[in-house]
C-alpha cells in the first residue's frame, strides 16, 4: 500500500466516522425537538428519567427511537472512530508486510481496547 493510499484510507475512516456521528447526534436533537427528551418517536418510554450519561439499555431505547439514545449512539460512534482508525492501520501495515509497525500499532490498539473495556 502506497503512503498516499494509506493516508487516503485513514482520512476516509475518520471522515466517515465523524460524518456518521454528526448525523446521528443531529438526528437525536431533531427528534428531541419533535417529541422532547422525555418522549419517544414511537411510544411511551420508561427510561426517560435516566441520566444523559447512562448508556444502559441503549439497544432497547434505540428500538423505541428515544431521541437521547439516538444522540448517545452518535457519541459512541464518535468515540469509536479513532479506535477503528488504529484497527485499520493494523490491517494496512499487515497487508504491506511491515511487521514492526503492525506490532507497534497492534499494541496501541490493545491499550486502547483495554482502557475502554477493563479500566472502569
Amino acid at each position: 500500500m502506497s503512503p498516499q493510499r494509506f493516508r487516503l484510507m485513514v482520512s476516509l475512516v475518520l471522515a466517515v466516522g465523524v460524518g456518521v456521528s454528526a448525523t446521528l447526534i443531529g438526528a437525536g436533537f431533531v427528534a428531541a425537538l419533535a417529541v422532547g427528551w422525555q418522549g419517544s418517536l414511537v411510544g411511551v418510554t420508561t427510561t426517560a428519567s435516566a441520566p444523559t450519561t447512562d448508556f444502559g439499555g441503549l439497544t432497547s431505547r434505540l428500538g423505541i427511537l428515544e431521541p437521547l439514545a439516538i444522540a448517545q449512539l452518535g457519541l459512541l460512534t464518535l468515540l469509536a472512530t479513532p479506535v477503528v482508525r488504529v484497527a485499520a492501520s493494523v490491517v494496512a501495515f499487515a497487508s504491506e508486510g511491515d511487521r514492526l509497525y503492525t506490532a507497534i500499532t497492534a499494541v496501541v490498539l490493545a491499550i486502547l481496547l483495554a482502557s475502554i473495556f477493563l479500566l472502569r
